[in-house]
């Protein structure tokens, strides 16, 4: 029979992981607050109390070697509060040592691991300075303040399982899709009560799925919390100094979308820290402040979400990176010269690609901004880049609200049915067989005397027709400021679509990132636009006749 005990410890396992995680980043906060300003000795109470939660539910727990280590530390911060030691940049520097070192023992737990991690050196500095004793004059004893009874609030929120969450907007997919299909069965149907009924009926739908949809959201700020003390740590290593600014940390994103940003801001903000932001003394020779600023801010701009990293660094010197890019094999020199500043810039996010001229622990194996263009458009978004040489660089990720519920074109190729973004359409028009142009060995389409490439869905994707039209829909799609006509037999209706993404063996079809089954049961695969056709290829915005 199972221990009751253990089962029980077990049970508090996820509570307190999820307690100190939050704890920790407390404390980080505090202790970058009290590193910019010594006498903003308060923050040294708010890190006493994550310690000393720690060590109370870590004893609970029976974790001893992190309440030890907890112990240890809460005498060090209480004669901090004292004034018994001086805040010093190396009393700082110890304290996030000691938190790094708890957030790795707290780790092992949460991987069910336990005493890996020596922590006698840091258990030895630690006596060290306690030894020191540095009294610094009487404390005055604060003035007891008048007992007040505490007063009983209601419970507004609760924690709930992401999982769960999960697994509830699966049902309400279903649910769409299920009532999809009885639309489909009933097209025709004379019967008031019924269309009554089902009209009633998708109104509480659309309403469940609001509400979970907006359960999965949360604030920005869950992921932009945790970069001033990473910043700081880049900072210092690369002796630079430099200031995080963020801004529109309470703009909400669904989970799942938050969870695959943060590597990518993670390497960006890496980015701005190497490769933008200038040593002090550079700055200083530049009239610059001695400090470099990098903003990280959210905001929200019609159904999208977009969020920069911009520094005032240095900038990127387009001419220097086509050197680069020639000198490195990832272009020839006549296709760099004839491509525009912006096609330039992009080719930075090439599998590979590094400025940097040696790898160093930061950067130089050209892998961090392969990773945040591919993570961006996984999730259906986009990233755009802006620099000028000695002012600055800014990079803008472009990402949906949520990546389960999209509004799609649904269009129609033969018996085949295909499912398009709708926030990448532009328009839709019939064309006929003059206003498509044969140049060299490409088709474009003359669209109000502008020419852009034009591709037929069943040619790309080997699609036999039973009857060929000579009149064909033509798709306006676009992925930035690139536009390209999608031939297709039919437009058929724009819908809200649940969209399930395929399983990790199936992510080897290229042009596809999902797919939605509709009201009469048949799938509908949805369109990976930028990678099908190729548009981060097309060097050349729409050009006038």
């Amino acid at each position: 029979m199972p221990d009751k005990d253990k089962l029980e410890l077990s049970a508090m396992l996820p509570d307190f992981l999820i307690d100190a995680e939050t704890g920790f980043q407390e404390a980080n906060n505090a202790l970058l607050a009290l590193e910019k300003d010594h006498d903003q000795t308060e923050r040294l109470d708010e890190i006493f109390r994550v310690i000393h939660t720690l060590k109370s539910s870590s004893a609970m727990l029976e974790f001893l070697d992190i309440a030890q280590l907890a112990h240890l530390s809460e005498d060090v911060l209480d004669r901090l509060r004292k004034r018994e030691l001086l805040v010093t940049q190396e009393t700082i520097d110890l304290l996030y040592e000691v938190i790094d070192t708890l957030e790795k023992m707290v780790r092992e737990r949460a991987e069910r691991k336990s005493g890996r991690i020596d922590f006698q050196a840091l258990a030895g500095k630690m006596k060290r300075l306690l030894q020191e004793n540095t009294h610094l004059g009487e404390r005055e004893e604060p003035t007891p303040k008048p007992a007040t009874l505490p007063r009983i609030e209601k419970i507004q929120t609760v924690r709930v399982n992401m999982d769960l969450l999960d697994s509830l907007f699966d049902l309400v997919g279903e649910l769409i899709i299920t009532k999809n299909r009885i639309d489909n069965f009933l097209v025709g149907t004379a019967k008031k009560e019924l269309k009554a009924a089902l009209a009633a009926m998708n109104r509480m739908i659309r309403e469940l799925q609001e509400n979970v949809s907006a359960a999965r959201l949360v604030p920005v700020d869950q992921v932009f919390e945790k970069f001033p003390r990473i910043v700081r740590d880049l900072a210092r290593a690369a002796n630079k100094e430099v200031d995080l600014v963020m801004e529109g940390r309470e703009i909400e994103l669904d989970k799942s979308v938050l969870d695959t940003i943060s590597d990518p801001l993670m390497h960006l903000l890496r980015n701005a820290v190497d490769h933008g932001i200038e040593p002090p003394e550079i700055r200083q020779k530049h009239s610059k402040k001695k400090s470099g600023t990098i903003k990280l801010s959210a905001r929200r701009a019609e159904n999208h979400i977009l969020v920069d990293v911009e520094d005032d660094g240095r900038g990127i010197d387009t001419a220097a990176l086509r050197e680069v890019l020639v000198r490195k094999g990832f272009a020839k020199p006549k296709e760099v010269e004839s491509l525009p500043d912006k096609d330039v810039l992009s080719l930075l996010f090439k599998p590979g690609f590094s400025t940097a001229e040696a790898v160093t622990g930061v950067s130089g194996r050209g892998v961090g901004l392969d990773v945040v263009r591919t993570s961006t458009e996984r999730l259906g978004g986009a990233v755009e880049v802006a620099t000028q040489k000695g002012k600055g660089t800014r990079v803008t990720l472009k990402l949906p609200l949520s990546t389960a519920v999209m509004q799609t074109l649904m269009v129609g190729v033969g018996e085949q049915v295909f499912a398009i973004p709708s926030d990448m359409v532009s328009e839709t028009l019939e064309v006929k067989p003059r206003d498509i142009k044969q140049i060299q060995n490409d088709q474009v389409l003359v669209l109000r005397k502008e020419v852009i490439p034009f591709v037929k869905l069943s040619e790309m994707l080997n699609i036999r027709l039973q009857d060929t039209r000579e009149n064909l829909t033509a798709v306006i799609t676009h992925h930035g400021d690139k536009f390209i006509g999608l031939g297709v037999d039919a437009v058929l209706d724009q819908t809200e679509s649940i969209v399930r993404p395929f399983d990790p063996l199936a992510r080897q079809f290229k042009g596809f990132s999902g797919g939605t089954i509709l009201g009469d049961g048949r799938v509908a695969l949805l369109l990976d636009i930028p990678t099908l056709l190729g548009l981060e290829r097309v060097p050349q915005e729409r050009h006038a006749t």
